[in-house]
């Protein structure tokens, strides 16, 4: 009995092993199969993310500038010799009535040009504007700064008696302005226009503070100033090489326009009327550069 349950359980252990053992060759085939299913299939591909779209300037802010540049005359002052508005002299007769009519002279015209030049201007510039969805911009800016010029002449008209009568003309010192800006933008780049009003002081003068020969004997201090009020219309290009500063170039004509009457009392022999003459100012140009700052600009993303 003991050599027969020996029996039953050694035969029993051999099953339980040749179980075990098939059960391994079998996981172990399956991992192979897997393994080899794996190593068949293609190799797995990442795809980076698109790059962030392009970021487009928008123009639309309030902004802060200066500027330098020159000025310069469109055309020579035009004047005429001051005439007496009646008194001792009759209406309409000429201060330097004996250089009127001489040679080169054939009439009494007492017409004359002379130049008040060009120089350097500067200023500062606040404005704001607006850009939509469109290139279009839309702006309004005022401006004020330093500009002067001047110039004289000795009246050709006095040239027989001394050349003592001079004639004269400022515009400036200062001048400011209040202007609309419509422009079209290629993202940083702004091409405008802009048009508007401005003001500037003129003062011109006739003076004959000699009576001393060889200078005649009267004697003239005419001079009128005026606070001018005057259109202004002009170009422009801007390109912000941030998002916050700009810089711009810019051409501006001031249509400043008018004929002027400066009045004054004779005295000595001229004595008993009043003298008026007329300077003729023919406009002002500007070409200056400028630089802005630009308040919160946004910036927006392109579909």
């Amino acid at each position: 009995m003991l050599a027969l349950s020996f029996k039953f359980e050694f035969w029993d252990i051999m099953r339980n092993s040749n179980l075990i053992i098939s059960a391994g060759i079998a996981v172990s085939a399956i991992f192979g199969i897997g393994s080899a299913n794996a190593a068949d299939l293609p190799a797995r591909t990442y795809t980076e993310a698109p790059p962030p779209a392009a970021a487009a300037y928008n123009w639309t802010s309030c902004y802060l500038g200066g500027y330098v540049g020159g000025a310069t005359q469109s055309r020579e002052v035009n004047a005429w010799d001051p005439a007496s508005t009646g008194g001792v002299f009759p209406a309409g007769t000429f201060y330097d009535p004996i250089g009127n009519i001489l040679p080169p002279h054939k009439v009494d015209i007492g017409e004359f040009n002379y130049n008040v030049g060009s120089n350097v201007i500067g200023g500062g510039t606040l404005g704001c504007n607006w850009q939509g969805a469109s290139p279009f911009v839309f702006g309004i800016e005022a401006e004020g700064g330093y500009m002067k010029l001047s110039g004289s002449k000795v009246s050709p008209y006095s040239s027989p008696t001394g050349g003592d009568t001079v004639a004269s003309t400022r515009i400036g010192d200062w001048s400011a302005a209040v202007s609309g800006r419509f422009g079209y933008a290629w993202d940083r780049i702004l091409v405008y226009l802009k048009g508007g009003v401005g003001f500037s002081n003129i003062t011109s003068s006739v003076i004959d503070a000699c009576s001393a020969a060889p200078c005649s004997p009267g004697l003239l201090t005419a001079t009128g100033s005026t606070n001018q009020p005057f259109w202004v219309a002009g170009v422009g290009v801007e390109y912000a090489f941030n998002n916050n500063w700009s810089v711009k170039g810019e051409f501006l004509n001031l249509g400043m326009y008018k004929k002027f009457e400066v009045c004054g009392p004779g005295a000595a022999a001229a004595a008993g009327s009043t003298f008026c003459g007329i300077h003729n100012i023919e406009g002002v140009r500007t070409y200056r550069v400028g630089v802005n700052y630009h308040f919160n600009t946004p910036i927006v993303t392109r579909d």
